[in-house]
């Protein structure tokens, strides 16, 4: 996760960001040992709810807002 903020931060933090786009990957859970993978499709929701989750709030702990 510091590695993860580091990166963000570098990418769209301060006044001048270096980008404007970002994408999550969320394809990368069959790379995940067979014991840690989702055990059905509600499991695998659950787990990219919380990816996407988890770059929403460190995007906004950067000061970066929703667009309308």
């Amino acid at each position: 996760l510091p590695e993860l903020r580091a990166a963000l931060t570098r990418l769209v933090g301060g006044p001048r960001p270096l980008t404007r786009h970002l994408e999550v990957e969320t394809y990368t859970w069959q790379a995940l040992p067979p014991g840690l993978r989702p055990r059905d499709r509600d499991g695998l929701a659950d787990g990219i709810a919380a990816e996407l989750a988890l770059a929403r709030d460190l995007l906004i702990d950067l000061g970066l807002k929703e667009q309308p």
